[in-house]
């Protein structure tokens, strides 16, 4: 293209007329309908970058998140994460994160890029279960893996998580693949696999699982423990017509730990459905005589914001007559579900601000604890300072030394030492500022994130060491593990 001709996107800048438009032939009113068609991925490495109107009209979080648990568009991938130096600042934690989260949307090119950019071959230790999963799911995925050694044939793979997570994703194909190569299923495993597809709501699989463990497919197995697990298993994944249908089948079945009091579980897995007819399938088992307890609600705060309205669920409940405890609370803290903090802080007498604002701090929920300070509890200043810097997570860090002054964040080597350990240097560096102190254990712990920008840093600055520590620090480079889902970069 010659560089005085204009591309498309200039011309939608340029043209008065249009100014503001992402297309100059559609309104913004008909873009928006459309790109709310897109993954929000696909909105921010496409949508975003074609002009600056497409920049100002998609502009919010979720439209500039991108989210490495989802498919990335491989030429946004590729361009952020070949760049030289990219994962240098990660800690092997981090890098495993990106291999695993990588692998688990089944995007081969991107996989192919991640081993490139963390410098390692890939290998089963280095996934979870999910991810093997999407590589049997894959054909491309497998072939490419067992040409580069991963390790994914049956015998190196545990068949009863897989075919559980195989289940789960809805994959028969994956099931069937695993049934053929590992004659001989216990009845058992191929139950607690049937579960795991109701609960998507993938009925039709539990049902082949179930035939193939000897119950009927609609018993749910012979004995009342498994048609219990069955029946709650298909609240939580399923619609009120297969519930009812379950039940018709095979009975409620019980347990045998708690024949009286299972049935409040039913209520408590309906309550945090992610199904269009949750509340129809609560109305229902109350009908049935399902009682009303605690575990509702702390069932339907186990999710983010983003899967469904938690507040409107958790009033609907409240009004319905369920009680709530600080179980919910802490729950909610756990996912970052502020809007559901903030009810039920207002809901409750009392909260146990320690079981809140460790569980926030270390996943960087800043918002969650000026949420228990918006309500008038005292945050424990100690336990969330070492939680966040386990975390890495300074801007938390930094908002408890400024609400609850120094005081209550001593200065001593063991949050330094916490703050290596997530390889942040950022962090140290702002920490070694006001004055707290390093000892030996640093290096090491450094050493064991993974992260070679961290350590690099550490002997720069002079920090002190022994061999002896050094050595241990490798030991728990060889034992790095792996973290949670979801870690977003910003686009």
């Amino acid at each position: 293209m010659a560089a005085s001709q204009a591309t498309p996107a200039e011309d939608a800048d340029t043209t008065p007329r249009c100014a503001s438009r992402v297309f100059a032939q559609l309104p913004p009113e008909l873009t928006e309908l459309i790109v709310s068609r897109l993954d929000p991925n696909q909105v921010a490495c496409c949508v975003r970058p074609l002009n600056r109107a497409a920049a100002a009209q998609f502009a919010a979080p979720c439209h500039t998140t991108i989210r490495l648990s989802r498919p990335v568009p491989p030429h946004a991938f590729s361009a952020h994460w070949l760049t030289p130096g990219a994962v240098h600042d990660l800690s092997l934690r981090r890098r495993n994160e990106l291999l695993s989260f990588t692998a688990y949307t089944g995007v081969l090119e991107n996989l192919q890029v991640a081993v490139r950019a963390v410098g390692w071959e890939p290998s089963y230790e280095a996934f979870d279960v999910h991810d093997a999963v999407c590589y049997l799911a894959s054909k491309r995925s497998h072939e490419w893996l067992s040409a580069r050694g991963c390790p994914v044939d049956p015998t190196n793979i545990s068949y009863m998580d897989v075919l559980s997570a195989a289940a789960s994703g809805g994959h028969a194909h994956v099931c069937d693949w695993l049934c053929a190569h590992a004659p001989g299923w216990a009845p058992g495993d191929l139950e607690v696999a049937a579960r795991a597809a109701a609960c998507s709501g993938h009925l039709t699989l539990a049902d082949s699982l179930l035939q193939r463990a000897g119950g009927s497919g609609a018993g749910g197995g012979p004995s009342e423990e498994s048609q219990f697990r069955m029946v709650a298993s298909v609240a939580l994944g399923c619609d009120l017509a297969s519930l009812r249908d379950r039940i018709d089948a095979g009975g409620w079945g019980q347990l045998e730990s708690d024949p009286d009091g299972c049935r409040k579980h039913l209520l408590a897995a309906a309550s945090s459905s992610p199904t269009p007819d949750w509340g129809a399938k609560v109305e229902w088992l109350e009908a049935q005589g399902c009682p009303r307890s605690v575990d509702a609600a702390e069932a339907a705060v186990g999710h983010t914001e983003e899967e469904y309205d938690t507040v409107a669920r958790l009033t609907w409940l409240r009004d319905r007559g369920y009680p709530i405890d600080g179980a919910a609370v802490e729950a909610a803290s756990y996912t970052g579900n502020v809007a559901a903090v903030k009810f039920l802080l207002a809901e409750l007498p009392y909260v146990d601000p320690l079981r809140v604002a460790c569980p926030a701090a270390w996943f960087g929920h800043l918002e969650v604890l000026q949420a228990l300070r918006g309500a008038g509890l005292q945050v424990p200043g100690r336990s969330a300072a070492l939680c966040a810097a386990d975390g890495g997570h300074l801007h938390v860090l930094m908002w408890l030394m400024e609400d609850l002054g120094e005081e209550a964040v001593p200065l001593d080597e063991e949050l330094f030492d916490r703050a290596a350990g997530s390889g942040s240097v950022e962090l140290m560096a702002w920490l070694r500022q006001r004055g707290f102190p390093w000892g030996v254990a640093a290096l090491p712990q450094a050493a064991g994130s993974g992260c070679e920008t961290a350590v690099a840093w550490l002997l720069e600055q002079g920090c002190p060491m022994e061999v002896r520590m050094m050595e241990e620090g490798w030991g728990l480079v060889q034992r790095g593990t792996i973290g949670a889902r979801g870690r977003a970069f910003v686009a």
